[in-house]
């Protein structure tokens, strides 16, 4: 009885890696046909003729900063000189000790003003505002601090412009990534509430002057990691996501988003870990329940460019961070789960983000026990396990290559030496590197769920990230 047991378990938990791999492929083979009509459309549409003119929809980029000082001044920089015709930047500086707000004083020529602040959604004290007298239109907001959701929200706040770019503070804008996010919301400005952007890796990438010069694959595996991970998360699962209206996360580094949408639900949630996933839930709660018509929506050709952990101390802090606020946000929307209500929302998308992100790295730890068991107490044979096995991985690698190839037009990483190391990368990254990963987000369950902490990335600033090949 006990080995019949083992038997089955072991066959559901590889039987169950299958089936997510296989789903993760269906939904980057939809992705594909979603980006290349995309493209023919961009390529033949006159969207951006529109855009150029003073008539385009104005736009704050909103950046919340927490001990930045290292990034913080290239990266306003590269995003003053974007292209799009009326923008302005808003920083919230949230209480940091390193010299953030001094340092944005002194580059942009920073003064105390008193202009109204209203307060539409309540945050921490506000100390002062500053403004800028140079080329740059620029507005610090200078708070005690309350974590990165209470910074954005101060810095939206204070924003002037219907719509607002939700960014970090150490990153490289695009210069077209603006025109090609505000695309989406001209095509449908009435029920447009919200455009998702690209994020890329810049590690291994030459940069200068706040732009990216030449983009690089780094050498690091760690960093070379999520590389792929960032390929096979934005380029080969959101086009499909968004094509069915039900797109369930917005990342926090590159979201336009419309300013009286966020008033709508009460802004960012202070202290929750995952405060991206939970506004793009909210929205969507928000507007099904209310039957307002609604679009949120992904742009692939907006790209942001931002650094990520290059350590393993720094990564696993950020994973289980993101755990946590993926745990918190299954709890909090447990009642949209396989409910049809919510439509294509509720029963595939987020019932695929509890199947396969919640559920996924406790089932994938228990096979590591449960299949190896099964097959010493002879549970299991040689041939089906090998084969299962095969299946499993095979499918995986197939889903990393898909994304390899998706992203080819993009023309990012197309040099032998970028598309090698990614596809090396592809092959090994299931013996280690993603062992590693899932122990950490099993770690996650096992913790306080909320925090003001920011999740020190301990950046080293955009301007020093070298070419590393």
């Amino acid at each position: 009885m006990i080995l019949e047991a083992f038997r089955w378990i072991g066959y559901a938990t590889i039987l169950y890696f299958v089936v997510m791999q296989l789903y993760l492929f269906a939904l980057a083979v939809y992705s594909g046909f979603v980006l290349r009509r995309n493209y023919h459309m961009r390529r033949f549409g006159r969207i951006n003729e529109m855009l150029s003119s003073q008539t385009s929809p104005p736009i704050s980029i909103v950046i919340p900063a927490y001990n930045e000082v290292a990034g913080i001044v290239d990266s306003v920089r590269s995003m003053s000189i974007v292209s799009y015709p009326r923008f302005e930047i808003v920083v919230c500086n949230d209480g940091s000790i390193d010299g953030t707000l001094e340092t944005l004083i002194e580059a942009f020529n920073l003064t105390q003003v008193r202009i109204p602040y209203r307060p539409d959604i309540e945050t921490a004290p506000i100390r002062a505002i500053y403004r800028g007298r140079g080329a740059v239109d620029i507005t610090v907001i200078d708070k005690e601090n309350g974590g990165r959701a209470d910074a954005l929200n101060a810095a939206i706040n204070a924003a002037r412009y219907p719509y607002v770019l939700c960014t970090d503070a150490d990153v490289v804008l695009d210069g077209k990534a603006l025109v090609r996010g505000m695309q989406r919301v001209v095509e449908d400005r009435e029920r447009t509430i919200c455009v998702g952007g690209n994020i890329r890796p810049i590690n291994g990438s030459n940069v200068g002057l706040g732009h990216l010069i030449t983009p690089g694959v780094p050498r690091g595996m760690i960093a070379r990691m999520q590389v792929l991970e960032y390929l096979r998360t934005f380029l080969a699962t959101r086009p499909a996501w968004s094509a069915l209206s039900a797109l369930p996360l917005v990342s926090g580094a590159f979201g336009i988003w419309k300013r009286s949408a966020i008033f709508d639900v009460g802004g960012y949630q202070p202290g929750h870990l995952g405060e991206d996933l939970d506004l793009t839930m909210r929205m969507h709660r928000y507007h099904i329940d209310n039957a307002i018509p609604y679009r949120i929506v992904y742009e692939p050709s907006a790209v942001l460019w931002t650094e990520v952990p290059d350590t393993v101390r720094v990564l696993r802090r950020q994973r289980i961070r993101w755990h946590r606020g993926l745990i918190t946000a299954i709890r909090d929307f447990r009642s949209m789960t396989f409910n049809p209500r919510y439509g294509t929302l509720g029963m595939v998308t987020w019932a695929a983000f509890f199947l396969f992100e919640f559920l996924a790295p406790f089932l994938e730890a228990i096979g590591w026990v449960v299949v190896p068991t099964a097959y010493f107490l002879g549970a299991l044979d040689t041939e089906t396990l090998i084969l299962m096995i095969l299946l499993a991985l095979g499918a995986g690698l197939m889903n990393s290559l898909v994304a390899l190839w998706l992203d080819e037009p993009y023309g990012f990483f197309n040099r032998p030496i970028d598309t090698s190391r990614l596809i090396v990368i592809a092959l090994i990254e299931n013996f280690g590197l993603r062992q590693m990963t899932v122990y950490w987000r099993v770690r996650a369950a096992f913790g306080a769920r909320k925090t003001h902490a920011w999740g020190n990335m301990e950046r080293r600033g955009v301007a020093n990230l070298g070419i590393e090949a």
